[in-house]
């Protein structure tokens, strides 16, 4: 008796699925071979699957991509190292001119104190209203000056100096333009300018070398932020 044996177009295809996936055939390979020269259909099947697998099969080749994280590091931290550098420097030259400009204010207090000690004797050095001033101006000299000492020890604290060096600066110079309209500028007063100057520059320069610029740039950003709806 003669056996026939059709074979399907899904038959032939499910069989070159797995032989493409590296799976067993239902079917022999000789058969499936004929069916396919012969098959127009299952032809392109297997031409879509073949491209199919070998594009999945480059896709899975690892890529080398070159390790840059000691490169990337190695710029990072010399970078921090210049910027911690330059801040420890400044923040080192920033103490050593407080201490600079404070010592300057004792010293023109105690000058200012023996000047009025020697001046005892003289109508002027008796004048209680005198004598209340050149206290209280040897009193604010010596506070800034104290000040300025105790900020270089401790830089935490030039921040709070800051409005108060300010406010005298902005008083000090208003008066020193109206002595100046008046003709009364003398050399004292140019002086004390000078150094009021100097003690809000150099507590400013403490004070941004420290925290001052991280509190600068977040008020520009939020300046410079747009509103949310």
């Amino acid at each position: 008796m003669r056996c026939c044996f059709v074979l399907t177009c899904e038959q032939v295809q499910a069989a070159l699925s797995a032989q493409l996936d590296g799976e067993p055939s239902p079917l022999d390979s000789d058969l499936i071979d004929v069916h396919v020269a012969g098959c127009v259909q299952c032809r392109a099947f297997y031409d879509r699957a073949a491209d199919v697998n070998r594009l999945f099969a480059f896709s899975d080749v690892e890529i080398k991509v070159p390790d840059l994280s000691d490169e990337i590091l190695a710029g990072v931290e010399s970078t921090w190292r210049r910027q911690a550098t330059t801040r420890t420097l400044n923040a080192f030259l920033s103490r050593i001119a407080m201490v600079i400009v404070g010592v300057g204010w004792v010293l023109w207090a105690i000058a200012l104190l023996m000047t009025n000690a020697t001046d005892a004797s003289s109508a002027v050095a008796v004048d209680p209203y005198y004598m209340r001033v050149s206290m209280e101006t040897v009193s604010l000299r010596c506070a800034i000056g104290f000040g300025l000492l105790f900020a270089s020890w401790q830089p935490r604290v030039a921040g709070g100096l800051l409005p108060m060096m300010g406010a005298l600066w902005m008083f000090s110079f208003g008066f020193a333009v109206r002595d100046f309209a008046l003709g009364q500028l003398n050399q004292e007063t140019l002086t004390y300018l000078l150094l009021v100057l100097f003690s809000l520059l150099v507590l400013l320069w403490n004070w941004s070398v420290s925290h001052g610029w991280v509190y600068v740039s977040s008020l520009i950003r939020s300046l410079g932020a747009a509103p949310h709806s």
